[in-house]
């Protein structure tokens, strides 16, 4: 009778699992519940407190700023000020507030005989000067003296860039009121940002801690990532972790409570597999601008796991003393499992004829022999049953056949893929040479008018270039639709495949954009294959254009657009090299010639009729020779329709023109030009605010995204003025975007 007092498996466990298994998860259990509790709860503590102080110490410093700006309003109100005495009065008070960078005093051109128009007090290192502004006029036209002038209340300028200082700044200004309710005149008071960046910076928030300040409009004022501020908003970059369609919706969420007002703690996880970020944030009551400090759980938790370490390293030298006893115990048990050693040896190498030894023992060493015994026989009739092994190879088999499922529906296969298109025939096919392949193709209309479309092909064959195919077409797919580059899509997605590229593989790829109005076909290639033209007389025509280096192949590497234009009916055809190298017994390969034979064959055919055609020449020429690449191709033909006619031009010169250049600056010149051209031409002022607003957007993203150099260009606009219209004109050597 088996007896628990002569189990090895009993005297063993209980000893070495039971014992160092048990001290040593009850240490790391304990600690680590109690530990993180109480690290959570000081840490909240602590942010809400470095939160009050920072925003305390912010809203004290803009309230300062306030009350200089008030004092320069009272000046302007009570005292009789000419040049000199305004002079004195500034340079006294900014030496009094070193904090403050400087302060301004302009009088209203409605004033009659005023002493000045805009004096201007700022510090020259340790010095400070007062200047009188050589261009009023355009300084009038500012934030800093029309907001308080419209709204007619004291008030912050929204965070701007200052050229003299060369530092983000901020501006307070009042606005002093006759009595008749005219401007008599604006005080500002200008702060530089920097001391509050640096204030910030000290905050002690750990090594992955960050303190953030934004404005009311959700801008980066103050970012550990520099290029952020005054350039990004909270919003772009909720934005930028999702799609375009679909921003990332928790960061969005949390924006709109850090600039509603609201003062509290969050918890943020960009998904669902991200450890958490506390966020603390609370508002500057005086401007409207939110602070906000971050601080990672895995920070906050960081002594937790170096204690969980410890005790890990101290339930482990536990255990292997008492692994060490295990074993003297166990040593003067096991010596007669020699025998039986020796016995599984004969067994291993087939002697299923060696004699067992004999025991009487009841304890597992009597029990273990006779399941030797039993096992001599079960072999012999297990190694007769290997056969079953077939059904492991049906099982990869019919594994393999769901992954080629999965893999053509990872491509879109429905066609006609745009039913009420009549103006768009498009045809697509990808015949793997393994149950899995590496090529690719992707279509999609960007807009009403532009159609997207791919093709590519990875290195290699099966399983891994499977996934490669997958991860490559996702990403030039979503750069695409970002985008609206070839070029500069295919840049992007080289970038992100070169990156840690340790199985060196890579992809020759196709992509373009099509304007299914015109025909133009703005396109860029990464090593693939030339496109084929098929003109409806049947003249066929490779585009052959320098390419670019594969996808994937080296970081770094730029690509170029290329364009060309196809007439109405003209179809394009793009194919892997599995079509045009498809070889035959003989070791022959399709061949370039034969694909532009068989497509001018067919120039009259849909799409789809085409494309089968090809492929049912190039079975045919493999006259029963197996695949050796994966064989993919996709044609589409445009119906290409009339552009809306333009207005034409009068026969006489411009009624008025002007001539900027490619510089952000240059907004106020096209302002005042629109401005002089609605008295001087007596347009309705809703059409000029209208202008105006139209030309500024289109000025802004000409200026942004049209040159990719830094040389000054030429941007000239001309109006004319009808009975019935007014028409703009507008010339730039800007690239289209």
């Amino acid at each position: 009778m088996w007896s628990p007092s002569r189990s090895l498996v009993w005297r063993l466990s209980i000893l070495i699992l039971g014992g160092a298994g048990l001290v040593l998860a009850a240490v790391m259990l304990s600690s680590h519940l109690t530990q993180s509790r109480l690290l959570i709860h000081q840490q909240q503590q602590h942010g809400e407190a470095i939160t009050l102080a920072a925003v305390n110490r912010i809203n004290d410093l803009l309230g300062r700023v306030e009350a200089c700006a008030q004092g320069a309003a009272t000046s302007l109100d009570y005292c009789d000020l000419n040049r000199d005495s305004a002079t004195f009065w500034l340079r006294s008070m900014l030496e009094k507030q070193p904090e403050i960078d400087g302060l301004t005093l302009a009088l209203s051109d409605a004033i009659p005989g005023r002493p000045f128009t805009i004096l201007h007090a700022f510090r020259d290192g340790d010095v400070v000067k007062v200047n009188e502004s050589e261009d009023s006029e355009s300084q009038y036209i500012n934030d800093w003296y029309y907001l308080p002038l419209y709204m007619r209340r004291a008030g912050w300028v929204e965070p701007y860039f200052d050229h003299q200082s060369q530092k983000t700044t901020v501006t307070y200004t009042v606005p002093v009121f006759l009595t008749d309710g005219n401007l008599y005149g604006v005080a500002s008071c200008e702060l530089s940002l920097e001391g509050i960046r640096e204030m910030l910076d000290a905050l002690p928030l750990g090594e992955s801690g960050m303190a953030l300040l934004l404005s009311d409009e959700g801008v980066y004022i103050s970012h550990p990532v520099r290029d952020f501020e005054m350039r990004e908003t909270i919003f772009s970059i909720a934005e930028s972790l999702g799609s375009l369609e679909k921003p990332q919706p928790s960061l969005m969420a949390l924006a709109r409570k850090l600039l509603s007002g609201q003062a509290g703690m969050d918890v943020y996880r960009s998904n669902a597999n991200d450890a958490p970020l506390y966020i603390y944030y609370r508002p500057v009551p005086l401007t409207g601008w939110a602070f906000a400090v971050t601080i990672p759980e895995s920070q906050v938790l960081a002594p937790l796991r170096r204690q969980n370490n410890i005790n890990l390293m101290i339930g482990l030298a536990g255990a292997l003393l008492l692994l060490g006893a295990s074993i003297g115990v166990a040593f003067s048990i096991t010596r007669p499992l020699h025998e039986l050693a020796a016995v599984a040896g004969r067994l291993a190498v087939g002697d299923f004829d060696a004699p067992m030894p004999k025991t009487r023992r009841r304890d597992e060493i009597g029990r273990l022999a006779s399941s030797f015994a039993r096992m001599r026989e079960d072999l012999r009739s297990y190694i007769e049953e290997l056969t079953t092994t077939t059904a492991a190879k049906e099982k990869i088999a019919s594994e393999m056949a769901i992954a080629h499922q999965i893999q053509l529906g990872i491509v879109p296969k429905l066609f006609p893929p745009f039913p009420n298109r009549k103006d768009l025939d498009l045809y697509a096919l990808l015949d793997p040479a393994r149950d899995v392949g590496g090529d690719l193709y992707d279509f999609s209309l960007l807009d009403e008018d532009h159609l997207y479309v791919a093709i590519g092909d990875v290195s290699g064959k099966g399983v891994p270039a499977s996934l490669l195919m997958a991860v490559g077409k996702t990403l030039l797919k979503s750069t695409m639709q970002a985008v609206r580059d070839p070029a500069r899509a295919l840049t992007m997605v080289n970038d992100e495949l070169s990156a840690d590229n340790e199985s060196c593989m890579f992809i020759t790829a196709f992509c373009g954009v099509l304007n299914l109005r015109s025909g133009h076909f703005t396109f860029a290639n990464a090593g693939h294959n030339p496109p084929l033209v098929i003109t409806p007389s049947g003249m066929t025509k490779y585009i052959r254009r320098k390419p670019g280096p594969a996808l994937g192949a080296m970081c770094g590497a730029r690509y170029q657009n290329m364009d060309l234009t196809l007439g109405n009916e003209e179809m394009l055809l793009l194919y892997t090299d599995g079509v045009t190298e498809a070889m035959n017994p003989r070791e022959e390969m399709y061949g370039e010639d034969r694909l532009r034979e068989i497509a001018a064959a067919h120039n009259k055919s849909e799409a789809q009729q085409m494309i089968r055609a090809i492929a049912e020449a190039v079975r045919t020429h493999a006259d029963g020779e197996e695949q050796s690449d994966d064989i993919t191709m996709l044609a589409v033909r445009s119906k290409a329709r009339a552009l809306d006619p333009l207005p034409n031009l009068p026969d006489r010169g411009p009624d008025t023109c002007v001539a900027l250049a490619n510089r952000k600056e240059d907004l106020n010149v096209l302002v005042s030009w629109l401005e002089a051209a609605g008295e001087s031409l007596a347009l309705d002022p809703a059409i000029v605010m209208a202008l105006n607003l139209a030309l500024e957007e289109w000025f802004i993203n000409v200026v942004s995204y049209a040159f990719s150099d830094d040389a000054q260009h030429r941007i000239e606009m001309r109006l004319w003025k009808t009975d019935t219209q007014v028409l703009i004109q507008i010339e730039d050597d800007g690239q289209p975007f």
